[in-house]
């Protein structure tokens, strides 16, 4: 891909990527440029499997269905929806915060005042740089809680999607993890402190991990049922 095109590509995402086509994502993606990188790839990807937990939702409440799980089934589906829509802003705000920090680095330092403003214009982009992977890892914690309450009133049909949507929620939260890790590393001056919040996350994301594991297994379990004739709680 010549530079003309690339550069083109780059300037269309860092604007807006929901309105990038996917084909032109991939390329930037795939390009020998900075952004899109591992956080925005993997808000998308997450934006997906949100997608796929509201579908999987939508469909489950459409059919002989008890009132009370109808009742967390359609606000599920709907907070599914909204963090769809998120995660696409996580990822424009990640290669927000990546040009931000850029145009920081680049600007002049020759005066006091300018080396002032350039070392507040670069906290600020590292701040940024960090909270943007955290807030990814805690939508995608919350999408795989969510998961995990859903399963049991999931419909047979839909339970690949919803297993889907656990693996690829577990996948991007540890893409999270370790860019906010890379980021802390590389980037903040107080990286103590910046480690500090990053622990203190832990927890969550562990619970989390373990939960991605839980549907995997409660969906094998209930495939594996329909497979030898068992009823199970999430026939169609």
């Amino acid at each position: 891909m010549n530079d003309v095109l690339v550069n083109d590509v780059r300037d269309e995402l860092t604007a807006r990527i929901s309105d990038s086509t996917l084909e032109r994502f991939r390329e930037a993606a795939a390009s020998g440029h900075p952004t899109p990188a591992g956080v925005a790839v993997a808000a998308v990807s997450a934006s997906f499997a949100f997608g796929l937990l509201a579908k999987a939702l939508a469909v489950s409440g459409r059919k002989e269905v008890h009132p009370g799980d109808l009742a967390r089934l359609e606000p599920m589906a709907a907070a599914a929806r909204a963090e769809s829509s998120r995660m696409l802003q996580i990822a424009e705000d990640d290669t927000a915060a990546f040009g931000a920090y850029m145009a920081a680095a680049r600007s002049p330092q020759s005066t006091n005042g300018e080396r002032l403003g350039r070392g507040r214009a670069l906290d600020a982009a590292i701040r940024q740089a960090i909270e943007v992977p955290l807030a990814g890892a805690r939508s995608a914690a919350a999408g795989l809680q969510w998961c995990v309450e859903a399963v049991c009133m999931t419909r047979l049909v839909v339970l690949a999607d919803l297993a889907a949507a656990a693996t690829l929620l577990s996948g991007a939260l540890r893409v999270f993890v370790v860019c906010a890790e890379s980021n802390i590393r590389q980037l903040a001056q107080e990286a103590p402190a910046c480690r500090e919040l990053l622990t203190k996350e832990a927890d969550r994301h562990e619970q989390a991990f373990r939960q991605a594991q839980e549907v995997l297994e409660k969906v094998a379990a209930a495939l594996a049922a329909a497979g030898c004739g068992q009823p199970t709680s999430s026939q169609p």
